[in-house]
């Protein structure tokens, strides 16, 4: 195959790019994996800072099998994970452990532990998750709650059943930690669809001990090694499409533009990006509408440094009732390898007050920081930030680009493009694995639709 012609190009390197460029390269396809930064990972990649290896968004994946394992094991690479312990609980000014897996049951130890009257909402949790395990789409079941058109939302669910305020911040915390969305904003419907579909639930979860983009560069290298090719500080600037078909890209490569053929393209750039640097004349009304409503979820990323640790956990935090924050991994408790010697690192992520509208970030970041300080009493002497970021709603790093359960479908009217990524999520899925099963699944219709060249 010529110089600068590849059978497919993939722009962008988070999860889901990443996945699909090496699963397709493992099926015989030359690939061009572009990427605009100087590291591969996206919103899973790693910065150093100050001697610390700073996540860019998520961190943990499934430690024990599941679907990104899977990929890794296909494509040959690496997968080195080192797992963490049983999640716990902050509530009240307390630490409470919880059980390694099984959401449901999470969610009954965690209400046993407040001592709340949670009778009621058992049953109707179950019943919701068993109506949803129907699938296909959101069917009516016996909550009357499953309906796609029904969006009640998780809190006004909760208060059929209960008026229990530390129910409902137990609640937040648990659905904001997974949706990245306030309880009082998310529909219960689509709560349920994610507890009963094949991720649903809390998993036995890991992190890597050299940083994400370790894992992200050991994808990278199966790629080369089968003559793909992986480009960083390349923006794809452009999609060419002649025909109503792609027939290339416009890559900065080295500060010059670079035009490559490729018969198709994956873009995990997000449905509005790839819209701008395809053309907007390029597609029809119906669809850019779709684009143009997509729902982004907005976070704060804290990074908080210390000489000593400040909470006694090894596993995912989920706290409940703070002002904001509702969730963290006390980073240096499981890979003391991320920090300098000496020193701790937490990352704690916030649920902004709206989800739908513009932040005021000063006010958001300092809601996060008396947070902080609230939950771990030792940081004002012991502790400092390293990092916050308000990620608002138009952020390139936000924490979805479109809510759990309205995302679009990874296919556009233009034959051979299309998405992969958090905007694509697969129906149930969430977070980083939802990013690798899309991109397995595309892979494999893909693969049906698309031969490579000779």
């Amino acid at each position: 195959m010529a110089e600068n012609k590849y059978d497919v190009v993939v722009a962008g390197s988070g999860v889901g790019g990443i996945c699909t460029a090496a699963l397709l390269s493992r099926y015989g396809y030359k690939v061009l994996m572009a990427e605009k930064r100087d590291r591969l990972g996206g919103r899973y990649s790693t910065i150093e800072m100050e001697g610390f290896k700073v996540p860019t968004g998520g961190m943990a994946l499934p430690s024990r099998g599941g679907v990104i394992a899977e990929i890794f094991k296909e494509c040959g690479a690496d997968y080195n994970i080192r797992e963490m312990g049983a999640p716990s609980l902050w509530i009240d000014g307390g630490w409470h452990q919880l059980p390694e897996k099984g959401q449901l049951k999470a969610l009954l130890t965690i209400l046993d532990a407040i001592g709340a009257n949670k009778a009621k909402i058992v049953g109707e949790l179950a019943k919701g998750t068993a109506t949803e395990k129907i699938l296909g789409a959101f069917k009516k079941g016996k909550t009357g709650t499953v309906d796609p058109s029904n969006k009640m939302s998780i809190r006004d669910w909760l208060k059929q059943f209960t008026d229990d305020e530390k129910v409902f911040q137990v609640f937040h915390s648990v659905t904001s930690s997974f949706t990245a969305v306030n309880d009082f904003e998310y529909p219960v419907s689509s709560f349920f669809a994610y507890l009963s579909s094949a991720q649903g639930g809390l998993h036995h979860v890991g992190i890597a001990p050299n940083g994400n983009v370790e894992l992200c560069n050991s994808l990278a290298d199966t790629m080369t090694a089968r003559g793909s090719d992986v480009w960083t500080n390349s923006p794809v600037e452009k999609i060419l499409i002649d025909n109503g078909k792609v027939k290339g890209a416009v890559v900065s490569r080295e500060g010059k533009p670079v035009e490559v053929e490729c018969g198709l393209l994956v873009s995990d750039l997000g449905p509005r990006a790839t819209v701008e640097i395809a053309g907007r004349d390029k597609f029809d009304a119906d669809y850019l509408k779709q684009v143009d409503a997509l729902m982004t979820a907005p976070i704060v990323h804290t990074l908080v440094a210390s000489d000593k640790p400040l909470a006694d956990i090894t596993g995912m935090a989920m706290i409940a009732g703070a002002k904001r924050i509702v969730t963290g991994i006390a980073m240096t408790n499981t890979c003391p390898e991320l920090a300098p010697p000496g020193q701790h690192l937490m990352v704690c992520w916030s649920t902004p007050g709206s989800s739908l509208h513009h932040l005021d970030k000063e006010e958001e970041a300092r809601l996060t920081l008396e947070d902080v300080k609230t939950i771990f009493p030792d940081f004002d002497q012991h502790g400092r930030i390293l990092w916050m970021e308000v990620r608002d709603i138009d952020h390139e790093y936000v924490a979805y680009r479109s809510w759990m359960g309205y995302d679009m479908p990874p296919e556009t009217a233009i034959p051979n493009l299309f998405h992969v990524g958090d905007a694509v999520k697969p129906f149930g899925w969430e977070g980083t694995v939802a990013c690798a099963q899309g991109a397995k699944l595309i892979v494999n219709e893909l693969r049906k639709r698309f031969k490579p060249a000779a």
